[in-house]
């Protein structure tokens, strides 16, 4: 496991642990059902302290392969509904914290720098056959992964998530995300 790559599922763990949970794996029954048709962009705007972080640790459980999650959903909303276990684990993800990007990146203008070079460095751990030295950037990279493997890449931030679907990858990062299925 990674920091950013299949960074697994214990920050979730944490969140279920907590005296008070909402169950809202629910939200993944919805992605499941929208993950590869036209209706996969979903973008996650809520206010703050409306559980961005703990939604983007959720999708990173239960999707990263990095983990063993089914325990983990079994008993919650998601684990009734038929098909819980198709998508469980089945990708390798990216999670993004910008927030705690900002201090070791030195300063929000060279956060994305920061991430691509960081994202890219433990991609090529994963995938040292597809991503020479060469690349450097991180839509290229996940553009390579998606050629070479036809493997889908999930990438999750509090603000804002995004799973290519297509080779094209994350075109930019920025303040506005959006989350591709």
């Amino acid at each position: 496991m990674g920091r950013f790559v299949n960074s697994g599922n214990s920050a979730f763990q944490v969140a279920l642990n907590s005296e008070i949970y909402v169950d809202k794996t629910g939200l993944l029954a919805y992605t499941n059902k929208v993950m590869d048709t036209t209706a996969k962009f979903i973008c996650n705007s809520r206010p703050r302290r409306f559980g961005k972080s703990i939604t983007a640790d959720m999708l990173t459980a239960y999707y990263c392969k990095g983990c063993s999650s089914e325990e983990m959903f079994s008993s919650l909303e998601i684990g009734q509904a038929p098909g819980f276990t198709k998508y469980l684990n089945q990708y390798d993800v990216i999670h993004l914290d910008i927030q705690w990007c900002m201090e070791p990146a030195g300063g929000p203008e060279n956060v994305v720098s920061y991430i691509t070079e960081k994202t890219i460095l433990e991609l090529r751990n994963y995938y040292p056959e597809i991503l020479p030295d060469s690349i450097s950037s991180l839509p290229e990279a996940l553009s390579c992964i998606n050629t070479a493997t036809g493997q889908k890449l999930g990438c999750f931030d509090p603000r804002c998530f995004y799973r290519p679907g297509s080779p094209r990858g994350i075109h930019q990062l920025s303040p506005r995300y959006v989350q591709r299925f």
